[in-house]
């Protein structure tokens, strides 16, 4: 564990202590499993990348592709410690300014490409945000010093940590002090960045993204990148993204009011030459399932005898029944027991969609609608 109070402690040269299963223990690692909240390390042992890092108890397992042999030389990969120690660092920290204000975090998430945490209060408002935000950023500038001490577990107060030998705490001066195993920055100023990038309700409290070092640096090239793609496909400025997605946004809306206001014309045509052919049974054209909810309608208003409309729309089936006497959901349950179909409706219109076939269908309903 001593090996994890220097977190730019990135190599070592040492010797296999046990295998098991494919997995090797060594006498000293400088590698750091899953656990606590803190991702794991990347990186080699005798220059064969490290696929697989796990805990026995207090012993770290690594497994490389190949056989080891002594000596055994580690390198852990720099940007991955890097990335997963500053913003386990920044938990702690505000872990104390949390305190502070009578609020907790109650759960964290340490991905790089999802940083988070979730503060017990459903009331964060834009100016508490700022706050934490400045807060940090000073904790960052004053390069606080940090500190590791170690207790017999039977000696710490807490109950959960004296089944243990000894207790790490870490200290951030006077802000946060806690126990913990995981690696930590040496002085506030290597987490170098924290931005809150917005906010979300959750059952317990607010959830608040967030992006610490080199994550940020990850964050704006990919969000600037994406701008730019952006940029060139709508042909737009960089500053004029904005305005000219909302303007696609208010064009689309208005399309989709045109094409809806076409679609029911051209149902109305189709209904016009169901109701000419005065059929019980009627095969027709849709390009899309939500057609037969629109031209349904206009039929049940406009026929005196029941009708089965039936339509193959890709690899489904879709259609409706439309009974001026009230047998529309007789019929459906008369589908529902060859197999499965999803609609509903009134006893004089249900519409659905089923992978059954169309002859089956008018197979049941036809004595039904004749009757």
């Amino acid at each position: 564990m001593k090996n994890y109070d220097d977190f730019e402690k990135l190599t070592c040269i040492t010797k296999i202590k046990d295998v098991k299963d494919g997995y090797y223990a060594f006498d000293d690692t400088v590698f750091y499993g899953e656990k606590g909240g803190q991702l794991a390390d990347h990186g080699t042992i005798n220059g064969q990348p490290v696929t697989d890092l796990k805990w026995d108890g207090e012993t770290l397992y690594h497994q490389v592709a190949g056989e080891l042999h002594d000596p055994i030389t580690m390198k852990v990969d720099a940007r991955t410690r890097w990335i997963n120690t500053t913003v386990q660092s920044a938990f702690h920290l505000l872990d104390g300014y949390y305190a502070d204000k009578d609020a907790k975090i109650v759960e964290v998430n340490a991905n790089p490409e999802n940083e988070w945490y979730i503060v017990d209060s459903k009331q964060v408002g834009a100016d508490q945000l700022r706050d934490v935000e400045d807060w940090m950023n000073n904790v960052i500038h004053q390069d606080i010093h940090t500190s590791f001490t170690y207790v017999k577990g039977s000696e710490y107060p807490d109950p959960a940590y004296q089944k243990y030998p000894l207790v790490r705490l870490v200290h951030f001066g006077e802000i946060n002090t806690q126990p913990c195993g995981t690696c930590h920055v040496n002085h506030t100023g290597q987490l170098q960045s924290f931005v809150i990038l917005g906010t979300e309700k959750v059952s317990a409290g607010t959830k608040i993204y967030i992006t610490v070092n080199l994550a940020t640096n990850d964050r704006l090239k990919k969000d600037d990148a994406a701008l730019k793609q952006v940029s060139a496909t709508l042909s737009a400025k960089e500053d004029q993204v904005v305005e000219k997605a909302g303007e696609l946004v208010a064009k689309n809306k208005t399309m989709k009011k045109q094409l809806k206001a076409l679609k029911k014309e051209l149902m109305g045509m189709k209904a016009k030459d169901i109701l000419a052919t005065d059929q019980v049974i009627n095969q027709v054209q849709l390009d899309d399932p939500s057609e037969m909810s629109m031209l349904a309608p206009q039929l049940l208003r406009q026929v005196d005898h029941d009708k089965l409309l039936v339509a193959q729309v890709g690899k489904q089936t879709s259609f409706a029944v439309i009974s001026p006497s009230g047998k529309a959901r007789d019929v459906l349950a008369k589908f529902q027991e060859l197999g499965t179909v999803n609609g509903g409706g009134s006893p004089k219109i249900v519409t659905g969609n089923t992978d059954l076939a169309v002859a089956d269908l008018i197979q049941v309903a036809e004595p039904l609608l004749r009757a």
